[in-house]
């Protein structure tokens, strides 16, 4: 039998917010967070307020604030590129990746690592197809194009 998809959204709705309250903490928010998390990540040409705004899919003045906010922390330092003296690149700190090792995204990994590997398998492609599915409604909605195709999470 298929499971009924509003009470699945309802659990998805759940597991989200359980996972954002565990963000409110070391003194950051969710956001703030996030942006960490992209920035770890993110290549060095593409660790700037406008890519991470992309990323977020927020506005650059919203991204501002929280680079700003992670600035003022000192969990991050920024730098003029040589090619481009216009370009500001940021990096985490010391701090920054400190602060890092305890994010609260790890007790969601921790609890999707619990799941036997073809459980952790569909859900990771069941999720992959829900973005991908949100991405173009969202698209479609504000008249923008469509997401590349390619694998959501990248």
């Amino acid at each position: 039998m298929r499971p009924n998809a509003r009470a699945t959204a309802e659990v998805m709705a759940q597991v989200l917010r359980t996972t954002a309250s565990l963000a409110f903490t070391e003194g950051l928010n969710p956001a703030q967070w996030s942006a960490l998390r992209y920035l770890a990540q993110a290549t060095p040409s593409a660790r700037s307020v406008v890519a991470f705004a992309r990323y977020h899919g927020t506005t650059k003045g919203t991204a501002s604030q929280t680079i700003a906010a992670l600035l003022k922390k000192g969990l991050l330092d920024r730098s003029r590129s040589e090619r481009d003296r216009r370009t500001v690149n940021l990096e985490l700190t010391a701090a920054g990746r400190l602060v890092l090792e305890h994010d609260p995204l790890n007790e969601l990994s921790a609890a999707i690592a619990s799941l036997s590997d073809a459980h952790h398998q569909h859900l990771a492609e069941g999720l992959d197809q829900v973005l991908r599915t949100l991405l173009v409604r969202r698209a479609r909605r504000s008249g923008g194009p469509a997401p590349h195709q390619g694998k959501a999470a990248e």
